[in-house]
């Protein structure tokens, strides 16, 4: 269940926006708030009109369908270049800055009740920068599973099973994510966060 998404830099929001889920501590309409492991979510959010709801759903479904098809990116530049984000176009340096997705969800039917934390930057050339963090539902901090920040070459695949981190070092393309990549690798994780 979706309990926050954010983004920046994506068509007419060049700020980071964010459509926060939490429920707050009010306890008027409690009958209403979903509980899921520590988690306490609405389930369901509003958006005033004129308030740019098109393009945050726009930048929902270009998260989604990047994570489940950025693995058919790797190399082709062409394929990559029909696909990747438009920016905020009206200023010079947004133009050609990352734009950003991230997402904080749970996953239906996990026994564990674990939140999760994923997102990616990606710019004209390629993704930038990808992490994945998880939470047990007493734990009060996120810890990696994996992160990649391609700046400096940085690649932490500690949280992943030991036997798939040499495939994914090996098959891992700067237009591709770690989630999507380790889906078709079959590594559960991935599989997971992906579907």
């Amino acid at each position: 269940m979706l309990i926050q998404f954010s983004f920046k830099n994506f068509k007419s929001f060049r700020e980071e926006a964010t459509l926060d889920l939490s429920a707050t501590k009010m306890t008027e309409f409690s009958e209403r708030v979903v509980t899921i492991g520590s988690e306490k979510i609405l389930p369901a959010a509003c958006f005033s009109y004129a308030s740019g709801k098109s393009n945050i759903y726009s930048a929902f479904e270009y998260m989604a369908e990047y994570v489940v098809d950025s693995f058919k990116y790797g190399d082709e530049e062409e394929k990559f270049e029909e696909y990747r984000p438009t920016p905020f176009l009206f200023d010079s340096t947004s133009v050609d800055a990352e734009s950003s997705f991230e997402v904080y969800f749970t996953i239906p039917g996990d026994k564990n009740e674990k939140t999760y934390n994923y997102g990616f930057c990606v710019d004209k050339e390629g993704v930038t920068e990808e992490w994945l963090n998880s939470k047990a539902k007493t734990a009060r901090k996120y810890s990696a599973v994996f992160y990649r920040g391609n700046s400096d070459g940085e690649l932490d695949l500690s949280g992943l099973p030991k036997n798939s981190r040499e495939n994914i070092r090996i098959a891992l393309e700067k237009q591709v994510l770690i989630a999507s990549l380790g889906a078709k690798l079959k590594i559960s994780k991935c599989k997971a966060i992906r579907d």
